[in-house]
């Protein structure tokens, strides 16, 4: 069984690899999942900013703890929020939204699948 900090590493070494293309990087990987649970380490960093016509909106809630970096999120209604390292989030399921990762950025994402 792979240690928390091994997810990591091959979270950031996929993030990583993808960057040296000069690709913008938003990667996962599963770290575990029970009874439609699933848990992510994740890493990433977005080197052109996104268009404005960019916004998304996930099926579900998404829990993630920043372990490192920042996600700077912009909602549909023009409002702003940081997250930084050491703080949480829940993204609430059909909330409009882009975000950008202003540096290499990783952390840990939980989300509840069951029933999508």
């Amino acid at each position: 069984m792979l240690k928390l900090e091994e997810w990591i590493l091959k979270a950031r070494k996929l993030a990583e690899t993808k960057i040296a293309k000069g690709k913008s990087a938003d990667e996962s990987v599963e770290i575990a999942e029970t009874d439609g649970f699933r848990i992510y380490a994740v890493a990433g960093k977005t080197l052109k900013e996104p268009s404005s016509n960019s916004f998304h909106e996930n099926p579900r809630d998404v829990f993630m703890l920043i372990l490192e970096g920042e996600v700077e999120f912009t909602f549909e209604n023009g409002r702003k929020t940081t997250v930084k390292s050491a703080e949480c989030f829940v993204l609430p399921k059909h909330l409009m939204h882009r975000c950008i990762f202003k540096k290499m950025t990783v952390g840990i994402e939980g989300v509840y699948e069951k029933g999508l």
